[in-house]
């Protein structure tokens, strides 16, 4: 068993799928031709039993049931039926009532080999078959009743059936031919289908193999003509090659980003340090040079949290979102930023709807309120004002942050949350900042099917930010 199963696991999957059409078929033909045979054996037997009734009624007329079972043959028109061979004759017997031999028809004289008396023990006919002197027999028992109805004896009529059963066994022989040749051409005809059906997924095949790390833009063909599971794997293929992609994409983009942005501050440090290290400084200038490479790490260290905080959010690697409050963390937010407007003399107003629910991570929301307020304090001079309300919109939770700062022009807005874009403004150049808080925030609120837009009058005019989030949908 097991060599056999090792063999069929080996097969291709258009072999074993033509195996099994073809056994499918074997067993299907199989059952119909058992049941043909057997309707048509049994039509056979019915129609001898006929012949042998007939037989019966015709010797009825010449027995006499009254008083004591007898039978006189001497008139009778088909005497030579009583006296023929094996082929076409009719062997007759009479039993009386007790089972008695009354009558045998000339030709049991010929037979070497008796017949076995098997009388009914119900007052009705009966036939049945068995074999006698090797060949197939057929014996009628018709019942022999008097004037009154009584059971006087009965009448036995036997006769071969082997030429019916050569028709039979040729019959038999035919269908197993007819059953045979089907199950072989549809083994062949099932493998040939198969082949021609499972074609597209040797493309898909030979395409998968084609595509290296080196050039993942490459796709898998689609025929859109036909829709079919082939279809839906090679488009499930594509979606899967899109994903690989984006992941080595934004691996990339991680990589190339953090060495290009890092070398920056790194190089300051560098410089800095060999300069102090010519000669002897006295301790204000220690003090002040490590002031400045304190700023630069410190520049560095946001930069690397911003990195790692888009990285992970980008990642497809992350845990489920709960339901968190959207406006309880806005007002925590706010209120840790107010007094940072206080500071600057900048007017600070908020209004929020309570108690909408998003489908979020609480942290995410954070960070997206902490960049959002963190650049309106940053780019709104002293005097100016900040405006924040979050209200709910249809089935959506909307964060609307205006502030009276910088703003930015038509050409700038595309490029607001490309990563380390920074405006030109000499406003915007002379504060500190990574130019990944922006993408970062469109990042997390994308994650969680939501949008972020981005409106300004031009420079020197202000900015409005507006956030959507679908809100959470109550169990």
């Amino acid at each position: 068993m097991k060599p056999s199963f090792t063999f069929y696991n080996e097969l291709s999957i258009s072999k074993k799928l033509a195996l099994w059409y073809g056994l499918s078929l074997f067993l299907m033909l199989s059952l119909f031709g058992y049941f043909l045979y057997e309707t048509f054996h049994q039509s056979i037997h019915h129609n001898y039993d006929r012949h042998l009734l007939f037989e019966a009624e015709q010797l009825l007329p010449y027995i006499q049931a009254e008083d004591s079972l007898s039978i006189d043959l001497t008139e009778y028109s088909r005497n030579e039926a009583l006296r023929g061979g094996v082929e076409y004759g009719t062997y007759v017997r009479l039993y009386d009532q007790n089972g008695n031999l009354v009558y045998k028809s000339p030709n049991f004289s010929e037979v070497e080999e008796p017949l076995k008396r098997q009388i009914p023990k119900e007052t009705q006919g009966n036939s049945f078959s068995s074999e006698w002197q090797s060949l197939p027999a057929r014996t009628l028992y018709y019942p022999i009743k008097d004037n009154n109805g009584s059971l006087s004896g009965w009448l036995e009529l036997t006769g071969f059936e082997w030429t019916l059963h050569d028709e039979l066994n040729r019959f038999r022989q035919y269908l197993f031919f007819l059953i045979a040749i089907s199950v072989a051409f549809s083994i062949l005809g099932g493998y040939w289908l198969s082949r021609k059906a499972l074609t597209p997924v040797a493309s898909i095949i030979e395409a998968a193999k084609s595509i290296t790390a080196t050039d993942l833009d490459k796709r898998i063909p689609v025929n859109y003509q036909v829709r079919d599971e082939l279809t839906d794997l090679a488009e499930t293929f594509n979606i899967m090659l899109n994903r690989l992609q984006q992941g080595f994409e934004r691996e990339k983009r991680f990589t190339s980003d953090a060495s290009h942005e890092l070398m920056t501050p790194l190089s300051s440090l560098q410089s800095e340090a060999e300069i102090m290290l010519r000669k002897p400084r006295s301790n204000e200038e220690y003090r002040e040079t490590i002031q400045r490479m304190l700023v630069e790490v410190r520049r560095m260290s946001e930069m690397v949290h911003l990195l790692l905080q888009l990285s992970r959010v980008e990642s497809v690697h992350r845990s489920k979102p709960d339901t968190v409050n959207f406006s309880r963390i806005t007002e925590v937010m706010t209120g840790k930023y107010r007094e940072n407007a206080q500071e600057k003399e900048i007017h600070f107003q908020s209004q929020i709807d309570p108690n909408l629910n998003v489908r979020a991570h609480g942290a995410y929301i954070e960070e997206v309120i902490n960049n959002l307020l963190e650049n309106a304090l940053k780019y709104t001079p002293e005097g100016g004002s900040i405006n924040l309300e979050l209200k709910q919109s249809s089935s959506k939770a909307v964060l609307h942050l205006s502030d009276t700062g910088v703003g930015f022009d038509g050409d700038n807005k595309d490029r607001l949350f490309e990563r380390f874009y920074r405006d030109t403004q000499q406003e915007v150049q002379d504060q500190p900042g990574s130019g990944l808080g922006l993408p970062l925030v469109k990042a997390i609120i994308e994650l969680y099917g939501g949008k972020i837009r981005a409106y300004s009058d031009g420079h020197g005019k202000g900015s409005t930010f507006v956030v959507e989030l679908p809100l959470a949908k109550e169990h």
